[in-house]
């Protein structure tokens, strides 16, 4: 599963799980996140999540600038339109981002393993 840590000051602030196929940001009614901040659109930007169909449970994470008046960026670097991976800082107006996939963190983890004794 995917999710968006929000972040201020290098700290976790909220959590935003990426659950569906669409994930809109915008001051508008109906965005999926709807910060109450002037350097968000109405309609900033979109989050799109596409099965891949090769692999059982995995997904494609597009981000899409909708227009916006201040931008989106991923990684300092201003995008219309990128596939996000595990890590990415992404920048909607004033707020910042940060993608984390539940299966990458799972698959980096230090798993000790301890021999059981005979007898």
């Amino acid at each position: 599963m995917y999710k968006l840590l929000e972040m201020l000051d290098g700290n976790v602030i909220r959590e935003h799980p990426l659950s569906g196929s669409l994930f809109r940001v915008g001051r508008n009614p109906g965005n999926d996140l709807q910060p109450d901040d002037a350097s968000i659109s109405g309609n900033h930007a979109a989050i799109t999540l596409i099965p891949i169909e090769y692999l059982d449970g995995a997904q494609h994470v597009i981000i899409e600038d909708c227009n916006s008046t201040n931008g989106t960026w991923v990684n300092g670097k201003r995008v219309k339109q990128q596939r996000l991976k595990h890590g990415d800082l992404l920048t909607i107006g004033s707020l910042s981002f940060k993608l984390v996939d539940d299966q990458a963190l799972a698959v980096g983890q230090t798993r000790i393993l301890i021999r059981e004794e005979e007898g």
